[in-house]
């Protein structure tokens, strides 16, 4: 099968659609990956076709938009605004990349940023539709634990059913559901569409979600087009080694404590690298501590922190006494695997929930909001992840529970049977 994945996002959203297109074309099937042209390299290093997109996801972030998305992303009505804007700019660019990745695609997947106009595309080519989210679809459930920002996360309700019908399931056709009309009818010469409509396809679709159901229970009330496979994790890049001086740290002391944002930008780096830094030594923790997009470590750092450009998590994060990041989908799922206690500061999306998450099975405490950091709490964050024996314990164990799934061979069968090969 001729498979186009439509992967816009950050290396979180990219990583995860690589391990599954990977496994995909060992099983014969042609795999195309549209995403961020800075990912070319990265993906036609797995053997996979790469589809660059026009859009810089990196520069977007840096850029006043991204910077306002940041900032703003644990209001909820903010970030709607800020994505809204974002959509605004880059939506009917991302949408022509798309299309023109998918021109001879017999099957294309999407996720929660393509779902609503990936569904046109399909029905333009005659194409089969493949949902792959990372975090749990925005489809109603009782459930709280599988619904994001949940009225009542702890408990089965019909309230969280109401809202994830009233306010959830609407939520991507409210911010591309006008481009995407626009795209049918200059792009694709198909006409108009209201949302009752665009969501009859994703009724019909098959939804493989590349997470664990340990971390998300699977509600029973679900469709049976879901399915919650395990997570899709790429192994160790081909022929990286780590750099001595990060081996040689490592063994140089106790298991120090991995700081880093990902892909979460800021307005000033080194003001964020402060609060770590003086955080790390109120705690008493060594500290791998990550660049990222955020551009921290651009001072003077004491010995016990070692600053790292990159390294694959699953190599990094089982040296590790606890993990500190974001909460981006694929990083919680890796320091979970780890079976390390994960410390979360969520920015924007869905990080919140994963961060809610995390502190409800007591693997990691309560989730810090970025606008809400300071040296005291994370400190005592930091403090309470590295040294609570019951904590690593039952990290220990979910992390042994994760790494016996096999999320990518589940999902791959799935898709294959839904193909019918």
């Amino acid at each position: 099968m001729k498979i186009s994945i439509i992967a816009f996002g950050t290396r979180g959203d990219v990583q995860p659609l690589i391990a599954l297109g990977k496994a995909l074309h060992a099983r014969g099937h042609r795999v195309r990956v549209v995403a961020s042209h800075s990912f070319s390299a990265w993906i036609t290093g797995y053997g996979l076709e790469a589809a660059p997109s026009s859009v810089d996801i990196q520069a977007l972030m840096l850029g006043e938009e991204g910077l306002d998305w940041v900032e703003n992303g644990n209001d909820p009505l903010k970030q709607m605004r800020a994505i809204k804007r974002l959509v605004g700019r880059y939506g009917l660019e991302m949408m022509g990349d798309a299309w023109h990745a998918c021109q001879d695609a017999e099957v294309i997947f999407s996720s929660f940023t393509s779902d609503v106009f990936a569904a046109s595309i399909a029905e333009r080519l005659g194409a089969r539709q493949i949902s792959t989210p990372l975090q749990p679809a925005l489809v109603a459930t009782r459930s709280g634990q599988a619904t994001q920002q949940a009225p009542l996360p702890r408990r089965h309700s019909l309230i969280n059913y109401l809202f994830g019908k009233w306010l959830l399931e609407p939520v991507g056709w409210r911010l591309m559901g006008d481009l995407t009309n626009q795209f049918r009818l200059q792009t694709l010469g198909l006409p108009a569409q209201r949302r009752r409509h665009a969501r009859q396809p994703l009724r019909s679709a098959l939804v493989v979600q590349g997470f664990s159901s340990q971390v998300v229970p699977h509600p029973r009330d679900w469709p049976d087009n879901i399915h919650t496979t395990g997570y899709w994790f790429l192994e160790d890049a081909p022929h990286w080694h780590p750099p001595p001086a990060l081996v040689e740290f490592l063994a140089a002391g106790p298991a120090p404590v991995f700081v880093g944002f990902g892909s979460m930008t800021g307005r000033d780096p080194q003001r964020l690298t402060r609060l770590v830094v003086e955080a790390l030594a109120r705690s008493g923790q060594r500290a791998v501590l990550q660049a990222g997009w955020a551009g921290m470590g651009d001072l003077s750092l004491p010995p016990e922190i070692f600053l790292l450009g990159n390294a694959p998590h699953d190599w990094l994060f089982p040296r590790l006494s606890a993990a500190v990041h974001h909460g981006g989908a694929g990083t919680t799922g890796a320091s979970l695997r780890a079976g390390v206690p994960t410390v979360i500061v969520p920015h924007l999306a869905d990080q919140p929930f994963w961060g809610a998450r995390v502190a409800a099975l007591g693997v990691g405490p309560p989730p810090i909001p970025r606008h809400q950091l300071n040296p005291a709490n994370l400190a005592a964050a930091i403090e309470r992840a590295a040294t609570d024996p019951a904590m690593r314990q039952r990290a220990g164990e979910l992390g042994a529970r994760i790494r016996a799934e096999d999320g990518i061979g589940t999902a791959v069968a799935l898709i294959e049977r839904f193909l019918g090969g």
